[in-house]
């Protein structure tokens, strides 16, 4: 079996062609009709489809560029491995770079809900070298709770926190993280250091009373819920 860094290696050749800058309806036409407004952004065409997402299914939702523009209700997919966003335009699949994107959301008709993706360049995230370039904003507050993915070779890889199972030979880990006031803390087994961070006097009365875990999604959303209204 390859190693690691043949693998990903592999993995992330260059596949596709910068178009260069374009302008492109802001509002799907799909949806909206044409209309006036423009959005000025960088375009690459693929010649090829990626293998690892943060979702397979093609979502509907809205793009936030650095420059200041939007691109509003296209169909995305967000290739974890090559840092770009997948965008239907017209009949075409055409790609926007992760370093041209602030942040970007999709409703999810497979789980039924908004999802948001922000650049962990804008957060202390970015000393995450591993991670993607956009992790999924699970919630804003005081206390930001954050679910970042990892995509990795088994064989190469420590005990993950969840694992989505991919092939036998590439995994995407996922791991969660809060940032308080600028500073990152990975969710851990660790109930008390998960406390201790999190500096609440209620919470661990509140976990108790309402059967809440550090070691589930769900959970993990409704407890930062809790902190941030205390």
């Amino acid at each position: 079996m390859r190693n690691k860094n043949q693998l990903l290696a592999a993995i992330c050749i260059v596949i596709g062609v910068i178009k260069g800058y374009s302008q492109i309806p802001t509002l799907n036409p799909f949806f909206f009709g044409q209309k006036p407004q423009k959005t000025n952004v960088t375009l690459t065409n693929l010649t090829s489809i990626g293998q690892y997402y943060a979702d397979l299914q093609w979502n509907a939702g809205n793009i936030h560029l650095k420059n200041g523009d939007s691109l509003i209700a296209y169909y995305m997919r967000y290739d974890l491995v090559r840092n770009h966003l997948e965008v239907i335009i017209d009949t075409k699949i055409m790609a926007i770079n992760g370093s041209f994107i602030d942040r970007f959301e999709w409703f999810s008709i497979e789980r039924l809900r908004p999802e948001k993706f922000v650049n962990k360049n804008q957060y202390s995230l970015e000393s995450l070298t591993d991670i993607a370039g956009f992790p999924e904003l699970l919630v804003d507050g005081d206390v930001k709770l954050f679910k970042c993915k990892i995509v990795f070779a088994p064989r190469q890889a420590t005990s993950p926190t969840l694992v989505n199972d991919t092939d036998s030979e590439i995994q995407v880990l996922e791991e969660y993280y809060y940032e308080k006031e600028g500073e990152i803390f990975e969710v851990t087994g660790n109930k008390r250091k998960n406390l201790d961070f999190l500096e609440r006097s209620s919470l661990n009365k509140h976990l108790k009373e309402n059967d809440l875990r550090f070691n589930a999604e769900n959970d993990l959303i409704k407890i930062i819920q809790y902190v941030n209204d205390k």
